[in-house]
């Protein structure tokens, strides 16, 4: 066994040996590559930031020049259509001649006067870039170069600007702008580069790079607030502002989201404050074109040697391989066994602890400790009695610990712990021991139960079953009294509320009659006198005639006045032809005289109580009302349905199960914008049900305004929700409303006719 370990190491250390050599001479190897590559970089840079300086000035001296040209000038000063056309054919000159996107010119104001492209569909003549820094800047007296991307046109540019002043030389009066194209110096100078070049803005948007996804992204993450600032200056569009992915963790490196680590090269772009030129290159490609030729010379030397040694210390390591391997395989399963029991026995959410023979406390699961306060090195060690009341603590040393260890068992044994913080907790411990060889208890592993709660709820049950049981007679006889009263006052109630709406009923409708036969008549025979006297008057008297023809207008106006005020106190319709027709009438009077769409659908109706059907209706009066006055709604659909007992709700239309707004099946043919069905198919008349079928008769008010939380309008008088719930209940019926703000309201009352047949409902 000794010989067979001497091989085994001497083995190891022959290919530890061979393969440290070769991670030497690859370590070194690589370490000059990746030098050489960061050189290669730097130089990139430089060449490549000469390059695109010497691009990018080489607009500044034609935008001067096209800025000193008197035409410009003289098109800024009259404004006129052959000085705009005069200034329009030089910077088309300008265009053509320097090979440019665009040339254009701003007043004062930073309006476009004159442009190149005035005639393409992204012409921006007209249009207000004063908010733009190249102008401000020329405004101010500086020639700028700006980088951008075009509002109109959207396409990246480099701005030229230059003031151009007046005649004298001391007014500016306007701005020129040459625009050169970002595409043509980022196809001469970054398409093709190794590795990924970028130029990015202070900011790190990156605004030329010779991958087309990465353009607009951000090189490095940035803050929201940073990103409001640059959608604020709306100087590369609106977005959106992807990251890259790259960050920066180690100096002249940076790794993107997947991991892959890059040499980062960067210089500052001269002439342009915070702008940078950025060079990466992948380590991975490094490496792969270091690796390929080391792999080639001595990868096979290196195959050869570690298959030599692969060989002696298989020949040498077979048998004792066999044993190693059985052995970690029964020491990984015991420590996975070991691991999940410690795991179980921290982890389980119950009081657990063991002890040895001196009843010391040798582990404890977390949720002992969270229970009694204390933290692991306060309780290894220490007696576990120590943790008792003294009273708990006597019966344990003297009656439970000794029966323990004897038997190795015990249950349910009632003790008292202290916390750490004073507190005291009711327990009822279970105990089981583990045995040696000799079959003594070595160690014990105990079940702790909080019985606290429970001990204080059973003595607290027993005072309020005592309690209750003393109370119980008294209350039942005072509540039974009290119901009683409640009873006689509810119904006293009602009737009285029963009465006064009866009475109001009537005295509106005595009103509307006299209103109506009375007034009416005799407003009739006013205006038949003023006709009268109006033809009888002289012919050459015309201001006579003309005030007799007023008097004949203004009798005519109140008579409909007086007529609309008698419907609104009792609609004759709705004693002479019933509620459908009432409620056909009120829906169709209301539309007229407001801009809102109000409907009406039904289906068959039976015959109704007077008082029922003045019920419904005045409930869908106050409905309407309650919408045009307080919900801004737009449209307002009535509904009257009846309801075969059984059958559930009715199957038409409805509001949405948050009762927002109205659902209709499609626009009416007169372009209402409401669903009407009209009466039904067996004729031009309604269709009568027997004369108490039983059921229920639905009235739905339905609109699709602001909405409003029901809740919150209980107390309030002015939306009349408590007159209508009194009308439903007097009625026999109930009243729900169902709104959410924003959703709009939806009113129903539902009244079963059964209760109506078998008793006259209160008048409401």
């Amino acid at each position: 066994m000794r010989l067979r370990i001497i091989i085994l190491v001497l083995a190891l250390l022959a290919v530890l040996s061979v393969s440290s050599g070769g991670f030497l001479y690859y370590f070194s190897l690589k370490h000059a590559a990746l030098q050489q590559a960061q050189g290669h970089s730097d130089r990139r840079l430089e060449l490549l930031g000469r390059q695109l300086n010497s691009s990018l000035a080489e607009h500044v001296k034609p935008a001067k020049a096209l800025a000193g040209i008197g035409e410009l000038r003289d098109a800024l000063g009259q404004k006129d259509a052959g000085s705009i056309m005069e200034s329009n054919l030089m910077l088309d000159n300008f265009t053509r001649s320097l090979n440019l996107e665009v040339c254009y010119l701003m007043d004062r104001d930073g309006v476009t006067v004159a442009s190149s492209n005035r005639n393409d569909y992204d012409s921006f003549v007209g249009k207000n870039f004063s908010f733009r820094p190249y102008f401000i800047k020329a405004l101010s007296g500086r020639p700028d170069t700006y980088f951008a991307l075009g509002t109109t046109s959207r396409k990246r540019g480099v701005y030229h600007s230059h003031p151009v002043y007046s005649a004298q030389g001391e007014d500016i009066v306007g701005v020129a702008v040459i625009k050169a194209s970002v595409e043509q110096i980022e196809s001469m100078l970054f398409v093709g580069s190794e590795g990924i070049l970028l130029v990015t803005d202070p900011n790190g948007i990156i605004f030329i790079a010779n991958r087309r996804e990465m353009r607009f992204m951000l090189l490095w993450s940035l803050a929201p607030e940073e990103i409001e600032n640059i959608n604020a200056s709306r100087q590369f569009g609106n977005g959106p502002w992807l990251w890259t992915g790259f960050s920066s963790p180690v100096k002249g490196r940076v790794v993107d989201r997947n991991g892959r680590e890059y040499i980062h090269s960067e210089m500052s772009l001269e002439g342009y404050p915070g702008w940078r030129i950025v060079h990466l290159r992948s380590l991975d490609e490094i490496k792969r074109q270091l690796a390929d030729p080391f792999i080639q010379i001595a990868g096979p030397v290196i195959v050869v040697i570690a298959a030599f040694m692969a060989v002696a210390v298989f020949i040498l390591y077979k048998k004792a391989l066999h044993e190693i391997v059985m052995r970690k395989k029964a020491e990984g399963k015991l420590r996975i066994s070991e691991a999940r029991y410690r795991h179980i026995y921290h982890k389980t959410p119950v009081m657990l602890h063991s002890i040895d023979t001196g009843a010391n406390i040798i582990r404890v699961s977390d949720y002992w400790l969270e229970k009694m306060g204390y933290e692991r090195d306060e309780v290894i060690g220490r007696k576990l009695t120590d943790f008792y009341s003294e009273e708990s603590k006597k019966y344990a040393e003297e009656v439970i610990l000794p029966f323990f260890f004897k038997s190795g068992f015990c249950k349910d044994v009632p003790y008292t712990y202290v916390k750490k913080n004073g507190e005291t907790i009711d327990i009822l411990l279970s105990c089981y021991g583990v045995r040696d060889n000799g079959g003594r208890v070595k160690i014990s592993l105990a079940v702790s139960v909080d019985v606290t709660e429970k001990n204080q709820v059973q003595k607290a049950l027993e005072k309020a079953r005592e309690k209750l049981s003393s109370y119980s007679m008294d209350l039942e006889h005072q509540v039974e009294m009290r119901t009683n009263e409640l009873t006689m006052v509810r119904d006293q109630l009602r009737r009285l509320s029963g009465g006064i709406m009866a009475a109001h009923e009537n005295e509106r409708r005595a009103l509307a009659r006299e209103l109506h036969d009375h007034f009416g008549q005799i407003l009739t025979a006013l205006k038949m006198d003023a006709v009268w006297l109006r033809k009888h008057l002289p012919p050459a008297d015309k201001k006579a005639g003309e005030r007799a023809l007023r008097i004949c207008s203004l009798i005519d106006d109140t008579i409909g006045d007086v007529r609309e005020m008698a419907f609104r106190l009792r609609p004759g319709v709705l004693d002479d032809l019933g509620l459908v027709d009432a409620l056909e009438m009120l829906t169709r009077e209301f539309e007229k005289r407001t801009d809102i769409s109000c409907g009406f659908r039904h289906g068959v109706i039976p015959e109704l109580h007077d008082s029922l059907a003045t019920a419904f209706y005045r409930i869908a009066q106050e409905a309407v009302t309650n919408a045009l006055r307080h919900s801004g709604a737009t449209e307002i659909m009535v509904g009257l349905f009846f309801v075969p007992r059984g059958s559930g709700s009715l199957n038409r239309p409805g509001p949405s199960p948050e009762g927002a707004g109205l659902h209709r099946p499609g626009p009416s043919p007169g372009g209402a914008g409401l669903h009407r069905p009209g009466p039904s198919p067996e004729g031009a008349g309604l269709q009568r049900l027997d004369s108490s079928p039983e059921g229920a008769v639905e009235l739905t008010v339905e609109d699709n305004g602001r909405g409003f939380v029901p809740e919150e309008k209980k107390d309030s008088p002015g939306l009349g929700l408590t007159g209508m719930k009194e009308r439903a209940t007097l009625a026999g019926g109930v009243l729900d409303i169902i709104a959410m703000p924003g959703k709009g309201c939806r009113v129903v009352c539902r009244v079963t006719l059964e209760n109506t047949s078998k008793k006259e409902p209160v008048e409401p």
